[in-house]
C-alpha cells in the first residue's frame, strides 16, 4: 500500500499532527497536506506510522476494512498503548497481513425478528365458503392490535432486543437501515447527528465500539462503516 493511500485514510487531525511533526509551514487544505506529506515521506510507510500519535493510530485502526473479500474489524483498542497499535499498523500496512487479534465479520445481520414462514399444510382440508364482507374501515395505527398484541413499526423492531447493557458491536449503516434512513456512501455530520437525535427520542444511547465513548448530537460523524453499540438509556 503506498503512502498516499494511507494518507487518504487519515482524518484532518491526523494530517495536522503529521504536518506539525514534519514542521510543514503555513496553513493548508487537507488535499494540500496529503500532497506535501506524500512528498516528505517518499513511500516510507514505517516512518509515517511511527510519526502518528497514539490517538491517530487508534482512529486509523478502529475502522472496519476488507481483505481478500472478507470484512474485518479491530478488537477493543481503547486500552492499547501506542507501541501495541504501531505493531498492528505495521502488520497491516507494511507486511500486508491481518493481525490475529482482528476478527472476521459476517455480512449477515446479527439477528432476525421476522416471523418464521408458515409450514405448508400437506393434507387438504375442506373449508366452508366464506360470505363476502365489505372491507373494514381503515383505523389509525396504534400500539396494540385488536387481540392485545403489541404492534411494532418496522423501523424500530431492533429495539426489542436491546437492554440496559451495551449490545454487541454492529455497523452504523445497519442502524441507518433499521431507522429507515437512506445509507449514503459518506455519512455527513448533520445526518449522523439527526440519527443520534432519533435514537435519543426512542430512548436509546449509542457509543463507539472501539473507544466506548457515548456519542451525542454534538459529535462529528464517525463514518457510515463505523462500529457502534446500542443500549436502552438508563432511567
Amino acid at each position: 500500500m503506498p503512502v498516499s493511500q494511507i494518507l487518504q485514510l487519515l482524518d484532518a487531525e491526523g494530517l495536522r499532527n503529521l504536518s506539525t511533526a514534519r514542521r510543514l509551514p503555513g496553513r493548508r487544505t487537507e488535499g494540500e497536506l496529503r500532497q506535501a506529506l506524500s512528498a516528505v515521506y517518499n513511500n516510507s510507510i514505517p516512518q509515517l506510522l511511527f510519526d502518528l500519535q497514539r490517538d491517530d493510530l487508534h482512529r486509523l485502526l478502529r475502522r472496519p476494512f476488507r481483505w481478500k473479500n472478507r470484512r474485518y474489524h479491530s478488537p477493543d483498542l481503547a486500552s492499547h498503548s501506542k507501541e501495541q497499535l504501531l505493531k498492528f499498523a505495521n502488520t497491516l500496512f507494511v507486511k500486508g497481513e491481518v493481525p490475529e487479534e482482528f476478527g472476521k465479520e459476517s455480512e449477515q445481520p446479527e439477528f432476525s425478528l421476522d416471523a418464521p414462514a408458515p409450514v405448508a399444510n400437506l393434507k387438504p382440508s375442506k373449508v366452508a365458503p366464506k360470505v363476502s364482507k365489505a372491507p373494514a374501515p381503515a383505523r389509525p395505527v396504534s400500539d396494540d392490535d385488536e387481540d392485545g398484541r403489541t404492534v411494532v413499526a418496522p423501523g424500530i423492531r431492533f429495539l426489542i432486543a436491546l437492554s440496559h447493557d451495551w449490545s454487541r458491536p454492529r455497523l452504523l449503516s445497519k442502524v441507518l437501515t433499521d431507522l429507515e434512513f437512506d445509507v449514503p456512501e459518506r455519512l455527513r455530520t448533520p445526518r449522523f447527528q439527526e440519527v443520534v437525535r432519533r435514537l435519543s427520542a426512542l430512548g436509546v444511547e449509542i457509543s463507539d465500539a472501539g473507544s466506548g465513548a457515548v456519542l451525542t448530537p454534538k459529535d462529528s460523524s464517525p463514518g457510515v462503516d463505523a462500529r457502534i453499540r446500542l443500549r436502552r438509556a438508563p432511567r
